[in-house]
């Protein structure tokens, strides 16, 4: 019988009972979130899909896996914006946010930190680690902590302690109050994925809100529908397919990717037979490598080793850190990225190419239908049409103008001229006066 595994098939519970009853709680809820997400392509009136291409191994076995999707783990919205001053991007990337977007009352708002980085890998400066100064990055989602907790808060606590600080307490660990975390609401006394050990002290799992397995479920269902232009054609452009239905974000390296991906994959262009498709098992997101040989010395001499997964391996890295190999006397001060002097992990997260897999099975499913596109892209007032690939978008409801959440709208200048083929005259896309609402679901 089919099961879900555990991202990287990480096995963290030494005691067999306790194991088992985590595998099968983690199993139920990977398949529930899988079919949800099929349930909701079929209900939801921006993708009203009655055969869904999107697919749970539950119901039916792949009969091909481990396909990859990748992508660079830098944040390429961040990467546009500090173009001219890379080093301004890693210091307001190095820093954390504060959010209250978790709190279970709007009358009694909690306040949480969390990083920045937005590409599903995460990273941290480490001056205590055990040679000494270290960057250390993760793709581990949230889930997996939390329910890990669950069922073994010790075990949790004694991992923190090996992969983050011996200076680590349960106590530490633990929600001061209610928060909402998805469909979950987790109470005062559980597991805090926001703790200080995993923010402000230390990084042991993904914490930035776009950042998390349901996430990844939701894009990868929602990218299988297929949109049509104004012409009826096919869209099969990464960021015109995410900027026409709207999921994740447009900006990121990651989500139009992904969701290209999977939606190519699954109906290759001018394909009349669909296949269908879903994200391989085990889900999870993963630094799959790095270009090692552009990590160097200052004679240009590769730093081979330097680089080294701590938790999941190459292909489904979960935690990697890069610092000095055991024995090694040089420090980070003697690294190298690309020819600048390591400053930043920002710096190390350009190298890193990140990873999800999917799978496809021939099951006789029909052809999906085109759908119009259920969202608009919009752009800031001058915004220059002729360079979007360099250009940060937004993205709204296809019913709603661009400039009616904008402020003091002036005219606006309709964005067909920059994606002619999307926008139809009865719907154009508007360019806001000022910064745009970010309306995309899991943005």
């Amino acid at each position: 019988m089919f099961t879900y595994d555990p991202p990287a098939r990480i096995d963290d519970l030494p005691d067999p009972a306790t194991r088992a009853i985590f595998l099968d709680d983690w199993h139920k809820w990977m398949s529930h979130t899988v079919h949800a997400e099929i349930q909701n392509l079929q209900s939801d009136p921006a993708d009203n899909v009655p055969s869904p291409l999107f697919f749970s191994e539950v119901d039916r076995p792949a009969q091909k896996s481990d396909l990859p999707v990748t992508w660079n783990a830098f944040p390429l919205s961040v990467a546009r914006q500090t173009a001219s001053d890379p080093a301004k991007g890693w210091v307001w990337l190095d820093g954390l946010s504060e959010s209250t977007r978790y709190s279970v009352d709007k009358n009694h708002l909690v306040k949480i930190k969390q990083r920045r980085q937005d590409e599903y890998c995460e990273w941290r400066r480490d001056d205590k680690g055990p040679r000494g100064p270290r960057y250390v990055f993760t793709a581990e989602g949230p889930e997996y902590w939390i329910m890990l907790a669950k069922h073994d808060l010790d075990r949790v606590t004694t991992l923190y302690q090996k992969y983050v600080s011996p200076d680590v307490r349960k106590e530490d660990l633990l929600l001061k109050n209610d928060i909402r975390f998805g469909e979950w609401i987790l109470k005062k006394g559980s597991y805090d994925p926001f703790n200080t050990w995993n923010t402000e002290k230390g990084i042991l799992h993904l914490t930035q809100g776009a950042n998390t397995l349901g996430a990844e479920v939701n894009l990868a269902a929602r990218a299988t529908v297929l949109r049509s232009d104004m012409h009826g054609q096919r869209i099969v452009d990464a960021r015109r397919l995410i900027g026409a239905s709207g999921y994740g974000s447009i900006n990121r390296s990651s989500d139009p990717n992904i969701g290209f991906g999977l939606n190519i994959t699954a109906v290759p262009a001018g394909a009349v037979k669909p296949l269908s498709i879903t994200l391989a098992n085990p889900v999870g997101l993963y630094m799959s490598d790095i270009a090692e040989g552009r990590l160097t010395d200052a004679n240009d001499q590769p730093l081979v080793g330097w680089f080294k997964f701590v938790r999941g391996q190459k292909g489904h890295g979960l935690m990697a850190v890069l610092e000095p190999p055991a024995g090694e006397k040089r420090t980070l001060d003697d690294v190298y990225v690309d020819g600048e002097k390591l400053q930043s992990g920002g710096q190390v997260a350009t190298l890193i190419q990140m990873v999800v897999y999917a799978a496809t099975a021939d099951l006789g499913t029909p052809m999906s239908p085109l759908r119009p596109p259920a969202y608009r892209a919009c752009a800031v007032a001058g915004t220059d049409l002729t360079n979007l690939a360099q250009t940060n978008l937004d993205v709204c409801d296809v019913t709603t103008s661009c400039g009616a959440f904008g402020h003091d709208m002036e005219t606006p200048v309709e964005l067909v001229d920059a994606y002619p083929e999307i926008f139809s005259e009865e719907a154009p896309a508007a360019i806001a006066s000022t910064a745009t609402r970010r309306l995309t679901r899991n943005a």
